[in-house]
């Protein structure tokens, strides 16, 4: 079941390039949209918006509190960074509905040892990262669990639908798509340096004489 975290923010009535005053002020502005309402602008504090997402992730739902209104219900719908420092300049906060299903991509999470590496010192590669799953907002979790024990040879498989889901949950990606695989080891050929060449003594020079 999902966390509910809750993050304190404000109105913003700074829009466009003052933004950048409200980011040099430690201040993140964000937007709240969705479920046919008005979208909101929001502004939230860069040090407890990093704590939150530190400490809980940003797939939890969010209770956002604002001063003199009630509670928004939201996922983190996107997070945009600077790329050159890499810091948040801004966030996209969307209504939800904890009822309502939605198509999510859940990260895997490998676990147990794979007998094809551990003894028989194979590779583990992890062909897939996330699958994507459709539930409702309240079941989402951080993590699917992948356990990898029964990889004992090389090129054994585990395929999408050998993930066992939560309940309700509905797997979207193709069942038959290969999620890790144990790989034999590369084997690594010796560089063969050729043998430096003798060189050939020119043939000496003849002359006229003595003939």
């Amino acid at each position: 079941m999902a966390k509910q975290t809750v993050l304190e923010v404000a109105p913003r009535t700074v829009l466009g390039k003052g933004n950048n005053r409200l980011r040099k002020a430690g201040l993140i502005p964000a937007n709240i949209y969705g479920h046919k309402q008005n979208s909101a602008p929001v502004q939230v504090d860069a040090v407890t918006f990093d704590r939150v997402r530190r400490e809980h992730g940003l797939r939890n739902i969010i209770s956002l509190h604002l001063p003199d209104a009630a509670a928004e219900t939201v996922l983190v719908r996107h997070v945009q960074r600077d790329p050159v420092t890499g810091n948040i300049i801004h966030i996209d906060f969307s209504r939800v509905d904890v009822q309502e299903k939605l198509e999510v991509k859940i990260p895997l999470n490998f676990v147990g040892e794979a007998p094809g590496v551990k003894i028989q010192g194979g590779v583990l590669l992890h062909l897939v990262e996330a699958l994507g799953v459709e539930c409702s907002v309240s079941d989402i979790v951080d993590t699917l669990d992948v356990d990898i024990s029964s990889l004992a040879e090389f090129d054994d498989v585990l395929h999408a639908s050998d993930v066992k889901l939560p309940a309700n949950y509905s797997l979207l990606t193709d069942p038959a798509e290969p999620i890790v695989k144990v790989s034999a080891p590369r084997l690594e050929v010796p560089e063969i340096v050729p043998a430096a060449e003798t060189p050939v003594a020119a043939p000496a020079a003849t002359t006229e004489e003595g003939k």
